[in-house]
């Protein structure tokens, strides 16, 4: 097993009320970057999260129970939102006047000026803090 996919046996069946330290991810104020630099920052923390959300579907034993991906493509904008239950959160990076702009959207996400992921890392911390958020199934752990 990954460390994420040992994250996520543990959460699994756990009382978010219990947990000692709920997910917690970081995240900063959106800046503007170079074009090449935010496209290439979005496209890791896409891959990234592709990689982590098939982590924890192997872990989650009912298919009901699996995270999805979805990604959005079009005009000024790369994006892609991670689903699980009732919950969603979204990451997308939009394009103006040769700055690229990081913005983190959902279920979870705090209103007010627009946020991005600290780091591709804090990645696994959101889709930790989005099981959590939706509640995560109690039953045994697919090994």
């Amino acid at each position: 097993m990954t460390p994420f996919m040992a994250r996520v046996a543990e959460l699994i069946g756990a009382d978010p009320a219990a947990l000692s330290e709920p997910p917690v991810y970081r995240t900063r104020l959106s800046a503007g970057t170079a074009v090449n630099t935010g496209a290439d920052r979005h496209i890791a923390v896409r891959a990234l999260a592709e990689q982590l959300l098939c982590e924890a579907n192997a872990v989650l034993a009912d298919y009901e129970d699996h995270l999805t991906l979805a990604d959005e493509a079009g005009g000024d904008e790369l994006a892609f939102a991670v689903h699980y239950r009732n919950r969603a959160v979204r990451i997308s990076t939009r394009f103006a006047d040769g700055i690229a702009f990081g913005q983190l959207t959902g279920d979870g996400v705090p209103a007010g000026p627009p946020r991005e992921l600290a780091s591709a890392e804090d990645i696994a911390d959101l889709l930790a803090a989005l099981l959590v958020r939706a509640g995560l199934p109690h039953h045994e752990v697919v090994t």
